[in-house]
């Protein structure tokens, strides 16, 4: 059977723009989830359920953009202020438990969280229950 090349182009072309989605979608999502960290719109939206203690829209809000929490919480400042110390000024204990679970214990001492909650006598609140038990020795 001879396919001819008509069709020898066809298939290479098909070939060519499947490897370049394979390629590109994995390298495209990195950019998207920092343009997500650098907008103000989300960070204020994110600052907002925190301050509410909503912590199912919160966990909603990233898996529809498709990012982790620890992934960004580096990047978003309430007032000043983390998100678990954001959390812990407005006695929002379930979702500030919730992100001293799910951040990581490295990045949560580069923000100097359980620094400051030991600081400010504050280890016997529920996030600081939540988060001690991360930086027992």
């Amino acid at each position: 059977m001879n396919w001819g090349l008509p069709m020898l182009k066809t298939v290479t072309s098909w070939l060519a723009a499947t490897t370049a989605a394979f390629v590109l979608i994995p390298l495209m999502q990195p950019v998207a989830a920092q343009s997500y960290v650098e907008s103000e719109e989300v960070a204020l939206i994110f600052c907002s359920y925190v301050r509410d203690n909503h912590t199912v829209r919160l966990q909603r809000k990233l898996r529809d953009l498709r990012i982790r929490l620890r992934d960004v919480y580096a990047h978003i400042r309430c007032n000043d202020a983390t998100l678990i110390q954001f959390a812990v000024k407005n006695n929002a204990n379930d979702i500030g438990s919730f992100i001293a679970r799910s951040v990581s214990a490295d990045v949560i001492e580069k923000a100097g969280d359980y620094r400051w909650l030991r600081e400010q006598n504050l280890l016997q609140t529920p996030i600081g229950e939540a988060l001690a038990p991360r930086f027992q020795n």
